[in-house]
């Protein structure tokens, strides 16, 4: 993990969660809460690319894969996703 990167260790589940809503609205989908899927909030392969790339400079390298964006695209599921990748 880069010295930037900060560290999910301190972050939670919720607080992931607010991070991806955040972001994704910011790469410009309308994602209402929590609750929302990447994809149906209008998310595509390049906002993906987008969005993994947000998480690597934010958490380190490789805490959101494509493969994981893709199978489990829930904002609570993406979460999940990095907080579990970031402990591997």
């Amino acid at each position: 993990m880069s010295n930037s990167a900060q560290s999910t260790r301190s972050l939670n589940q919720e607080e992931l969660e607010q991070w991806v809503v955040t972001t994704c609205r910011d790469l410009g989908l309308d994602l209402g809460n929590t609750d929302a899927d990447f994809f149906e909030a209008g998310g595509n392969s390049l906002t993906a690319i987008r969005l993994i790339a947000q998480a690597d400079e934010e958490f380190g390298e490789d805490v959101l894969s494509p493969e994981d964006l893709f199978a489990r695209s829930g904002v609570r599921e993406i979460a999940a996703s990095i907080l579990q990748n970031s402990k591997e």
